[in-house]
């Protein structure tokens, strides 16, 4: 919140007297609200309407819908419009970007499924990662991540992969992986990419924001893929 602020501050402080901005920040995203007051419902919306375009031009790559919209709600819309399809491979989120999209209405034309593959079992039996590398370097990794990633499009026969691997809490961390350590990968067709994340806060948030992450992660590629 506190980094968002500072990036849209000379925009905030141009805001007209009568305008007002919140923030209302959750794990992953900050909501951003504006009231205008004065008496001409009309024209108060017209002018919020033009400082919303002025706020997309300043942090156009920051901005992922407006409204009611939330990350998963935008993917889903974007998956549907280009006709591709999702799955999840899942550790420390435990099956919460499952959860995230099934709680959508009409997510089945777009998700296939998730494997929550918590035990390093499952990554090698299901998602085919190579046990050399889990013990080489860890299911915290970039390479077992991304394995992971390709490995539920497999399974699935989705276009799209995504798959997280961290260490979400209270305990599990070390010097060289503390505690909000995640590696998050996307796997398409053509490549699987990875990136590594480190988050604060309890496990619960932990798992939100890496959530979040993945989504957003997907929703990028989708918006360049697109362009």
């Amino acid at each position: 919140e506190s980094w968002l602020a500072d990036h849209i501050k000379e925009w905030e402080d141009n805001l007209p007297p009568n305008m007002k901005l919140a923030y209302l920040p959750r794990p992953g995203m900050v909501r951003l609200r504006i009231t205008a007051f004065g008496s001409d419902s009309a024209s108060l919306r017209t002018a919020v309407e033009a400082q919303a375009r002025k706020l997309h031009d300043v942090i156009p790559e920051l901005i992922i819908g407006k409204g009611n919209d939330t990350m998963e709600s935008v993917v889903k819309g974007l998956l549907i419009n280009q006709r591709k399809t999702l799955a999840a491979a899942e550790s420390c989120t435990g099956g919460n970007i499952s959860h995230l999209m099934t709680m959508m209405p009409g997510v089945s034309a777009c998700f296939k499924g998730g494997v929550v593959a918590y035990e390093n079992a499952v990554k090698q039996h299901v998602l085919d990662v190579d046990g050399n590398d889990l013990e080489q370097y860890g299911a915290v990794s970039e390479q077992v991540v991304k394995q992971m990633a390709a490995g539920v499009r497999t399974v699935t026969g989705a276009d799209f992969g995504i798959a997280t691997s961290g260490i979400a809490g209270p305990d599990g961390g070390t010097e060289a992986k503390p505690v909000g350590t995640v590696w998050i990968a996307l796997a398409d067709d053509d490549t699987v990419i990875a990136e590594k994340f480190f988050f604060g806060g309890s496990r619960e948030r932990v798992i939100r924001q890496a959530s979040a992450a993945a989504l957003n992660m997907l929703r990028k590629r989708l918006i360049n893929g697109a362009q």
